[in-house]
């Protein structure tokens, strides 16, 4: 699957696949679809990804759509899901939006809705690869620091000065001076002031489950 933002759509009707894969394209988007979720998870590898958002129906005989929004968080795959239903109650629409779906829409579909729901998705993923991206550049910097850099850059970053850091890991202000130095040059940051807004977000670094990743 592609790296550039994608509009999949899921849902075993022929008819309404084929509706919303002409309606989309003829406003610019980027489609791929599938008449079943196993077609989709078959051309979506563990830990996805892609970038985009799903048009999602919640009635399908293979498996419903909050199913496959289930199957989507424990592989990983963090892109907006756009249900479709034309059985939808209010029950199950809380369920998908508190399960983490962007928006609920009742067939026959409203075009114009759709297309909204579909381009504020989009934004939705553009925002989260952007942090994504920015979360991995910092743990790539933080592999660069020593276990002590570590321990002394979150002294920093809390506002100890130098001479508190010394006292309370008994080494020399001087060296505390040192390793300041080259915290800095390997975080890439001019100050401690950056330093602590940058690992802001980073405070799960140790949990790669934590992250989302």
């Amino acid at each position: 699957m592609a790296e550039s933002p994608i509009v999949y759509i899921i849902d075993d009707d022929d008819a309404v696949r084929a509706g919303l894969k002409l309606l989309l394209e003829s406003e610019g988007f980027e489609i791929e679809h599938f008449a079943s979720a196993m077609d989709f998870f078959r051309s979506c590898p563990k830990d996805c990804e892609c970038r985009g958002c799903i048009i999602l129906d919640l009635q399908m005989p293979d498996m419903d759509g909050l199913a496959v929004q289930k199957r989507m968080h424990e592989r990983g795959i963090a892109m907006p899901i756009i249900f479709l239903s034309g059985h939808g109650t209010v029950p199950t629409a809380v369920q998908a939006l508190q399960d983490g779906a962007m928006d609920f829409i009742e067939k026959p579909v409203n075009q114009e809705l759709l297309l909204n729901c579909v381009r504020r998705a989009l934004q939705n993923d553009r925002d989260n690869y952007s942090r994504v991206a920015q979360h991995r550049a910092v743990e790539q910097r933080l592999t660069r620091l020593t276990h002590r850099e570590r321990e002394i850059m979150d002294m920093i970053a809390a506002g100890k000065p130098n001479k508190v850091v010394a006292v309370e890991l008994g080494i020399s202000e001087r060296t505390v001076e040192l390793h300041r130095s080259r915290i800095l040059k390997k975080m890439e940051v001019k100050n401690a002031v950056e330093l602590a807004q940058l690992i802001s977000g980073t405070s799960d670094r140790d949990d790669p489950k934590q992250k989302g990743l």
